[in-house]
């Protein structure tokens, strides 16, 4: 057994070797798109397959979760305030 912390470069190309899989599995299935995003503060923030093929369905999937993520950094933002001296 080691201590060495795993490469966080590894763990980031595993979620994309993840999603590629999910993709083999169901090559039967109707391709929606499929997306992945990892910010860079670390936790992947989701992963997505539409079995729908309509882009207009998956950008605004897309477009969806982005708005979340921002409105939760923004939400985090007003509520750390303003710093005291």
């Amino acid at each position: 057994m080691t201590d060495e912390q795993p490469d966080e470069s590894e763990a980031r190309a595993a979620l994309f070797d993840q999603m590629a899989a999910q993709i083999r599995l169901n090559k039967d299935a109707k391709f929606g798109g499929a997306f992945l995003m990892v910010p860079p503060d670390g936790d992947p923030f989701s992963s997505l397959m539409l079995n729908q093929a309509e882009p207009s369905i998956f950008w605004a999937a897309v477009q969806t979760l982005a708005n979340m993520a921002l409105e939760s950094l923004q939400q985090a933002n007003r509520q750390q305030g303003f710093p005291r001296r």
